[in-house]
């Protein structure tokens, strides 16, 4: 039986099982890391002296893009690396790395969702805005409860469509080609156990993150909420500055930060994966051939 225990005991005993390959691919984000704060730093000083001059900030969107772009290849590449490793654990070469057409297909896979979930949540809160439009006006004004209903109603069907969709990524890396169907099928009557597995773990990446991101942006983190405040603007820009570069204090975060995403991509993605695999085992063969008609 797939309950809540049996996922977040499989995610655990796997990223027990393949400390070697997290650590590998947290050496992975940790290079990245130290390369764009490398390319980023006279970007920030740039901006440090233009606002002391008084000057309009100029963005660059050009370095931006690309630092964006190598963000997007690597979380490719390591998600596929964990799905990998859960589903097809005799490919351990290269800690599960790859490049290539598995990659793009979960590339493909994530732009599907993400289109069609923008275009759903358009059109849902649109009726919303109407429904709640028409109900405003039948209470003479006094919707404040009714948009809040409205609000946290787009919300749970958000995460509803989100969790029943999530094994898209592991079934096309599985599958080796783009899947959607299958997997909405696949998560049919598992809801509640998916929904509290992930939870679990998201809520102790949350407090992970937190305490990090305490440790390297403390100083700054109040000036961070104030972003059109031009003293606080410039405060952050500083401290951009000056710890954007190679130092040994830059060094030994992105190494602490690169050990976190290493390992919460590996509870992530392997959760996800985990999840995956104990449905179809579940299933069966009969079902399982229902699952991927």
């Amino acid at each position: 039986m797939v309950t809540v225990g049996s996922i977040l005991s499989g995610t655990f005993r796997f990223v027990r099982d393949n400390v070697r390959s997290v650590l590998i691919w947290s050496g992975l984000l940790v290079f990245v890391s130290l390369a764009s704060m490398a390319l980023m730093r006279p970007f920030y000083a740039q901006q440090l002296a233009e606002a002391q001059a008084g000057a309009p900030p100029m963005p660059n969107f050009g370095m931006f893009g690309l630092a964006m772009i190598l963000f997007v290849i690597v979380f490719l590449v390591q998600y596929a690396a964990v799905f990998r490793a859960v589903l097809f654990p005799e490919q351990s070469r290269f800690a599960y790395l790859r490049l290539g057409i598995d990659e793009l297909r979960l590339l493909g896979t994530g732009l599907i969702l993400a289109v069609a979930g923008s275009i759903a949540s358009a059109v849902f809160i649109a009726i919303l805005a109407v429904i709640v439009g028409v109900v405003s006006v039948a209470l003479g004004g006094h919707s404040m409860i009714v948009t809040i209903a409205m609000t946290v109603a787009i919300f749970a069907v958000l995460i509803y469509f989100w969790v029943r969709l999530s094994l898209a990524g592991p079934l096309t890396i599985l599958q080796r080609k783009i899947v959607i169907g299958p997997a909405w099928r696949a998560s049919r009557g598992h809801f509640w156990s998916l929904f509290g597995a992930y939870v679990v773990i998201s809520l102790l990446i949350i407090v992970a993150y937190c305490l990090i991101a305490f440790i390297q942006m403390g100083p700054i983190m109040t000036d961070m909420l104030h972003p059109t405040d031009p003293a606080a603007h410039e405060r952050v820009l500083a401290w951009q500055s000056a710890n954007y570069g190679l130092t040994l204090r830059s060094v030994m975060l992105a190494v602490l930060g690169g050990l976190l995403y290493g390992f919460s991509t590996a509870l992530q993605g392997g959760m996800v994966a985990v999840a995956t695999a104990q449905l179809l085992d579940l299933r069966g063969g009969q079902r399982l051939s229902e699952v991927f008609e």
